[in-house]
């Protein structure tokens, strides 16, 4: 018998997805993620953080169904974890594993994003990712595990190293997202060349589609990343100033997007360490083509001097709302703040989010948002959903499932979409 069991990312949950897939004796993690609304509940970082992993299991992070009886890490009858991306509401808690048990199947970009960001780290979780057993891999590469067999194919999201996962079963063909979208410049090209993975699947019969639905129920702009390349280029045309760029450490295409702009502005583009780090770590993947340091992206603080003195000249590349190179810099009149990621959804980003605000109007700076969603946009889901046209859907990483079910349930009818339950196994 095939089965699935969702422990995270359901029930209105955006991130933390940890879903176990079980066909006979084999069982598989698909994605063993962190959700931050609740480790917010207990923890801020960087003062209090949780002290081991055992914390992981007290607060719920991970739950004690996973859990090996009597010990601080998940149960060793694990045959593999497969995460889909480097975003740690998808990967955070596979510090959590038993060292050197399960081994941890993950694309190639995405173990040198996780690989950089732990580099450096001290603490129980960088200690236990160091202790486990990755394996990397590529679109189309064949992964056997026991009974199942796994193909993951490249998908577009804001941050390379991302893949849909093809898992098959005997029980049929399970199809689980990770997190994705169409309208992004990869996907766009993805679309053009046949190369999507809905084109991979042409003639199969899915049993079971396992869907993100970040933006059901919410606002979205249609925008693309093209239209964003333009209305930031026109933002930063109008800037007599320093333009500052709000933007993901890892969101490759959007950096590709900001040194276009520079160029066609006459910028120099300068970036944060937590910039710099990542595309270091990417530098020698000719696939990708990221940015280079020192050529592309000049380091902040070998710039900050000249850049102080010659604001025009510059764009200036941070992070995570964060106001200390803005105090450091004091932007000129005339400068402008392009806030190109998302707008804090819970209580502690916004704060964050006021106090920049704050310091942007006492320098006279206006904020301008030019973004676009790293998830599938409504329209784009259903017309997924339509070429599959999957057995069943699972609607996972969104806060609306009955909205979910609502949408995709007048595509496919009545009882194909079923809002999975946390722990409650379902058979495929």
């Amino acid at each position: 018998m095939t089965s699935l069991r969702f422990y995270g990312g359901v029930e209105g949950e955006i991130g933390g997805n940890q879903i176990l897939l079980q066909d006979g004796e084999t069982r598989i993690l698909l994605d063993l993620g962190v959700n931050f609304s609740r480790w917010r509940r207990y923890f801020s970082f960087p003062l209090s953080r949780p002290r081991g992993m055992e914390d992981y299991f007290r607060v719920g992070l991970i739950p004690e169904a996973l859990r090996e009886p009597g010990e601080a890490y998940i149960r060793r009858d694990l045959d593999a974890c497969i995460i889909t991306h480097p975003h740690s509401d998808h990967y955070g808690a596979a510090c959590a594993l038993p060292p050197d048990d399960v081994p941890v199947y993950l694309g190639e970009a995405a173990y040198r994003i996780i690989s950089a960001k732990m580099e450096g780290r001290r603490g129980p979780e960088a200690k236990a990712f160091s202790q486990l057993e990755f394996r990397t891999f590529r679109t189309g590469t064949r992964i056997s595990i026991g009974d199942v067999e796994v193909v993951p194919w490249h998908v577009d999201h804001s941050t390379p190293g991302s893949y849909v996962l093809l898992v098959y079963t005997s029980g049929g063909l399970v199809v689980y997202t990770g997190d994705f979208r169409v309208h992004g410049s990869f996907g766009q090209r993805l679309t053009e060349e046949r190369g999507q993975f809905w084109h991979r699947l042409e003639g199969e019969e899915v049993k079971a589609f396992i869907c993100e639905g970040t933006n059901i129920g919410e606002p979205v702009s249609p925008l693309s990343e093209r239209d964003v390349e333009h209305f930031m280029q026109e933002c930063v045309e109008e800037c007599r100033g320093l333009a500052i760029v709000n933007t993901s450490t890892c969101d490759v295409d959007r950096l590709k997007t900001v040194c276009q702009v520079a160029e066609r502005t006459n910028r120099r583009v300068v970036a944060t360490k937590h910039f710099l780090v990542v595309l270091e770590a990417l530098k020698d993947d000719e696939k990708l083509a990221a940015p280079k340091v020192g050529v592309d992206v000049l380091p902040y603080e070998d710039e900050l001097d000249e850049l102080k003195a010659h604001q025009p000249d510059y764009m200036l590349l941070t992070s995570f709302y964060r106001g200390k190179e803005i105090l450091e810099v004091e932007p000129i009149p005339g400068s402008c703040f392009i806030l190109s990621s998302s707008e804090p959804f819970e209580e502690e980003g916004e704060i964050e989010f006021t106090r920049l605000k704050n310091w942007l109007h006492l320098f006279g700076v206006p904020i301008y948002h030019v973004h676009t969603s790293g998830h599938a946009l409504p329209m784009h889901l259903l017309q997924v959903v339509e070429k599959l046209s999957p057995a069943t859907v699972y609607p996972v990483h969104t806060e609306a499932p009955e909205a979910f079910c609502r949408l995709v349930g007048g595509v496919l009818g009545e009882g194909r979409v079923i809002p999975p339950e946390r722990g409650v196994v379902y058979e495929v």
